[in-house]
């Protein structure tokens, strides 16, 4: 989808307004809930263009995060005060945008462009997490990353490596513990390079944002997993600040690696891994992104 973000807006409010007339326990059906998520999708990359506290008030969840282009961690009041301050200027534009919807939530991916003067890069890569409260959709959760210069807009396609299957077993018991053990094991495979734990546990439709603005989908990413770059490269990969937030069976996990490179230079990246329940129990992952907080130095 191209074009100005008020483009097509006032086509799309009726159907993004109707639930709060008439509420409704479960989320619309998929054709009404994608127009909607698109229209909303307008609204905010509009709040944010030209600073609309309001807008965004009426918009956010009261437990509303945003990992922003410098992964700093915002929560709804910190966000909704930067509002105050214009961002960008010229035209604004929304690129590449993609709805997928998992039953009360949504994820919505995209870039955000710029071609004026502003406080935020020109090309920012996000992911938003919109959650159906019963009667409208809520943005729950943000995270941006500025796409480098030479960094293509569109996913990344890739061609997955063979190798021998998963022989482990997953954590079994609590949902939470779960997912830590889970979190744990994510980033111990990146540790060894272990694809086979990611080609086990990422869903078919895994996609991850890189701290580079790339989008690259499960291919891409299982073909990069299986190269040695924490052997290669890292002398630490540690993980902590760890925080989950629970929508039903989908999971978010924010945390951060503040890592050290052989070279001695150290650095933080923040990312947040989204996680989906099977009907079999499992835990897969849907989605990961990935911002720099503190660039190597």
């Amino acid at each position: 989808m191209t074009g100005h973000p008020g483009t097509r807006l006032k086509v799309s409010l009726a159907l993004l307004l109707a639930p709060t007339v008439h509420a409704m326990a479960a989320a619309p059906v998929p054709a009404v809930a994608e127009a909607q998520l698109r229209a909303l999708n307008h609204q905010v990359i509009n709040a944010l263009a030209h600073p609309d506290r309001d807008s965004m008030d009426r918009v956010t969840a009261n437990d509303f995060l945003l990992i922003d282009t410098s992964g700093n961690w915002l929560g709804r009041r910190r966000h909704l005060a930067r509002l105050h301050t214009p961002k960008l200027r010229g035209d604004v534009y929304c690129d590449e945008v993609e709805v997928r919807l998992f039953g009360p939530v949504a994820l919505v991916h995209g870039v955000l462009e710029s071609r004026g003067e502003g406080g935020i890069p020109g090309r920012v890569r996000y992911t938003d997490v919109y959650h159906w409260n019963g009667s409208r959709w809520l943005l729950a959760n943000a995270q941006h990353t500025p796409l480098r210069d030479g960094v293509a807009r569109r996913i990344h396609e890739g061609k997955a490596p063979a190798h021998a299957p998963w022989q482990g077993e997953d954590p079994v018991g609590d949902d939470l513990e779960v997912l830590r053990k889970l979190n744990e094991n994510y980033v111990r495979a990146y540790r060894e390079a272990d694809v086979a734990w990611y080609d086990a546990h990422l869903a078919p439709d895994f996609v991850v944002v890189n701290n580079d603005g790339s989008y690259h989908d499960r291919a891409r990413a299982l073909a990069e997993f299986a190269e040695p770059y924490f052997a290669t490269y890292m002398h630490s990969f540690p993980v902590g600040k760890v925080r989950i937030r629970r929508f039903g069976d989908i999971a978010l996990i924010h945390a951060e690696n503040a890592y050290e490179r052989k070279d001695r230079r150290r650095g933080v990246n923040r990312y947040t891994d989204i996680w989906r329940k099977q009907a079999d129990g499992r835990w897969l992952c849907i989605a990961a992104h990935i911002t720099t907080h503190k660039a190597p130095v």
